[in-house]
This record gives C-alpha cells, sequence and structure tokens, in this order.
C-alpha cells in the first residue's frame, strides 16, 4: 500500500492532486511496442509505471505523457483489456484507431482540461460566419 497524490498539474483553476491510498498491483520501466493502428509498431517510453488498485479500481499510471491510443499501454502492467468490462482512457479520439473494436459502447465524457473536446468549446473571434464547428453543429456567428 502507498500513499500517493495523482494527477492536478493542468494549471487549471480548480484542479489538484487526488491523494489517495492504493495498493500496487504491478511496477513496469514503461518500454513497450505500441502494435495497434495509431502507433503502428512505435517503440514507447512511458518513464516508470505502475498499476494501482483503489478500492474496486485499476488505474494505470506512467511517469511520461503519452496520447492513450493502444491497448499495449494496458498490458504492459497486467491488464488485458479484452478482459475488462469497462476502460476508461483519457484521450479525446486517438484512442478509437486500437479499442473501437473491442467496444460493445464508447461513452464521450467531457471535463476541463487544457484541450477543449470539440472546437466549438474555443472563444473563435475571426472564423468565417457560418462555418460550423462540428457535425450538425450549429453555423458560427462572431458576437456582437
Amino acid at each position: 500500500m502507498i500513499e500517493v497524490a495523482l494527477g492536478g498539474t493542468s494549471d487549471i483553476d480548480g484542479d489538484s492532486p487526488y491523494a489517495v491510498s492504493a495498493r500496487v498491483e504491478r511496477l513496469a520501466d514503461g518500454k513497450l511496442l505500441a502494435n495497434g493502428d495509431f502507433y503502428g509498431g512505435a517503440r514507447l517510453d512511458l518513464g516508470p509505471s505502475a498499476c494501482l488498485r483503489i478500492e474496486g479500481v485499476r488505474v494505470v499510471v506512467t511517469s511520461h505523457k503519452a496520447q492513450m491510443a493502444d491497448r499495449e499501454m494496458f498490458r504492459f502492467v497486467g491488464v488485458i483489456p479484452e478482459e475488462e468490462d469497462i476502460l476508461v482512457v483519457k484521450s479525446s479520439t486517438h484512442f478509437r484507431a486500437d479499442f473501437a473494436s473491442i467496444a460493445v459502447k464508447i461513452l464521450i465524457c467531457k471535463a476541463p482540461g487544457p484541450m477543449p473536446f470539440s472546437p466549438a468549446d474555443l472563444a473563435w473571434r475571426r472564423l468565417t460566419p457560418g462555418i460550423r464547428l462540428g457535425p450538425l453543429g450549429e453555423a458560427f456567428q462572431p458576437a456582437g
């Protein structure tokens, strides 16, 4: 068991580390071959990494940031994506290349962060009036 503070490094108002007790299930050096469709066989080095169990939830944590877009990013610490009932990935779109084929359903959650999920969430000022910011989205109209 360890006491750990996770996340909270985005410099967003109200964002702070999540302090929790966790059981360390597995440690890894972070080196893996990401052979799914997004990374296409790239060698990744996520730095020292772990699979933690926090109550009934397993959480994969890494030292280096990377786009969660390959099932091997779970496997290298002992989590087999195809055997899990629910997987949660912190990725806006890239994950679909390697995860969509095993998903019964994909749910998208929006949360505060440095990158918005939708272009419509950005404070545009110089777009051409009428341009759509998403599929079937409202047409952009400048303020004022």
